[in-house]
Parts: structure tokens; sequence; C-alpha cells
């Protein structure tokens, strides 16, 4: 069986006062991080982690923190709590639509970031030909702009084609 991982950095080094409460616990959930001053950077071996789990009473208390700022996640986990059963006693959020986009990207429209850049290496384990590659990810206030090696790919391959008319 093959292992497949999505080294992955995200830079600059953001300051932690440019999160909310909630974005910052969930960013320090989904990756790894370290702390320079009062600067973090986010980075991730393995891969983003894509379930998140989060105590009710802490994600209540981490809102209300920063009632008030717009977080486009923290709509989305107000609205989770909304839905849940009383007897539940934790949250699940499930970010395997690239959640974490969004949050850096109201991170960039509260503070005076231009953009933050993600860079992601995918690898194997074995030598697998869906195994390897990469991507890209650059976020402003106004754009997620995303782009695998794949895509680069097929993009010059056309290119070649117009070029030089199919074979």
């Amino acid at each position: 069986m093959a292992d497949y991982y999505s080294h992955t950095v995200v830079q600059p080094d953001i300051p932690k006062a440019a999160f909310t409460a909630l974005e910052f616990k969930l960013m320090c959930e989904m990756f790894e991080h370290e702390m320079s001053g009062e600067d973090v950077y986010f980075f991730s071996s393995m891969g983003p982690s894509n379930l998140v789990f989060i105590g009710i009473d802490e994600a209540k208390a981490l809102i209300a923190e920063d009632a008030g700022i717009a977080s486009r996640i923290t709509e989305q986990v107000e609205t989770a709590l909304a839905e849940l059963d009383d007897a539940e006693i934790e949250i699940e959020l499930d970010f395997s639509d690239l959640e974490y986009e969004t949050i850096l990207q109201d991170v960039v429209r509260r503070s005076a970031l231009d953009f933050v850049e993600i860079m992601s290496a995918w690898t194997c384990s074995k030598m697998r030909p869906d195994g390897f590659g990469g991507a890209a990810s650059l976020i402003s206030a106004d754009r997620i702009a995303v782009m695998s090696t794949g895509q680069f790919l097929e993009e010059e391959i056309g290119r070649l084609e117009l070029r030089h008319g199919p074979e």
C-alpha cells in the first residue's frame, strides 16, 4: 500500500493578531505551526488535516472573544452549532474543501498583508504516477488563485499544440 503526502507551507509568517481566536484555533488544528515572536509560521509535513473536532463550549467561547469581527468560518461554525443536537459535546468540522484558504483570505482582508502563498508538494512512498506533483495558491483580499502542476502541464501542452498543431 502506498502512502500519499502533501507537504505544505504557508508564507509569509502571519501576525497572530490578524486571526480571530476561532480562526487561529482551527488553523493550529489543521497545520503544524511555529511561533516567531508575534508571528506564526504554518506548515504541514504530511498534509493539512481535513477533520477538526472542537468542543462546543470551547467553540462558543472562541466565537464570543471576537464578536463583531467579519469571519466566514465563524459564520459557518455558528450555523453548524445551531444545527447540533443538545446531547452533542463537540463539533466535527470537515475541511476537505480547503476552507483554510477562506480563513486566510479573511485574514488578508483584515490585515496589512497583500497576499498569502500556499505551496504544496505531493509525494508518495512508492513510485506511482498519480503520487507526485504539487500546487500553489495565491490568496489576496479579492481572489484565491490555485494551480496544480498537472494544470500547468495541460496548459503548456495546449499552447504547444496551438503553435505546432496536433501531430
